[in-house]
């Protein structure tokens, strides 16, 4: 999410990718890491050429997983056709802030909710984490150990769980070295 200063009253919260397929829909990306978050959201924000912010309606959203990837596809009710949505390529998509709070405050819950979670391999405490990092891709943990930071990606691949304060992990051998 991007709060920039020529933006007053709105919040980017994602970007248009590509066009996908003939009647307009769209590939886009939202800043988010549960799509249950946006599964609400009715109406977003465009950019035009001069800057100024016009609404966009969602027709229609369907989201897709595809290896560890979540993939979004819009249909907005102005954009019939190809042609209309290559015309959206890598435009910024916004909400208004004061509809955003409960967007930005799930977010902030969710990575803020992780520090001081201790960490286990193998059901062997390996440190607490301190900090979580912001990643397009994913989070990244940032974990305090006895010999240092450790970086582990959270993601199901190297986390098998989070209960009761604690974070379950696996496969943590092929982060060695890196």
């Amino acid at each position: 999410m991007n709060r920039d200063a020529n933006t007053p009253g709105f919040i980017q919260v994602g970007h248009v990718l590509r066009s996908h397929g003939l009647e307009g829909e769209l590939k886009v990306f939202f800043d988010v890491s549960d799509p249950q978050e946006i599964e609400d959201l009715k109406l977003v924000y465009l950019r035009n050429d001069r800057g100024d912010f016009y609404p966009a309606r969602i027709m229609d959203m369907r989201v897709e997983g595809k290896r560890n990837n979540i993939s979004f596809f819009v249909q907005f009710d102005h954009i019939a056709d190809r042609t209309g949505a290559e015309a959206l390529r890598n435009r910024g998509i916004f909400l208004e802030v004061e509809n955003a709070d409960a967007f930005l405050d799930a977010k902030a819950e969710t990575e803020n909710s992780l520090i001081d979670h201790e960490v286990y391999d193998d059901n062997e405490a390996i440190g607490l984490v301190i900090e979580v990092m912001n990643n397009p891709a994913h989070p990244i943990l940032v974990v305090a150990t006895t010999s240092g930071s450790r970086l582990i990606p959270y993601i199901d691949h190297f986390v098998k769980e989070t209960r009761d304060g604690n974070i379950y992990c696996q496969n943590l051998d092929e982060l060695e070295g890196i």
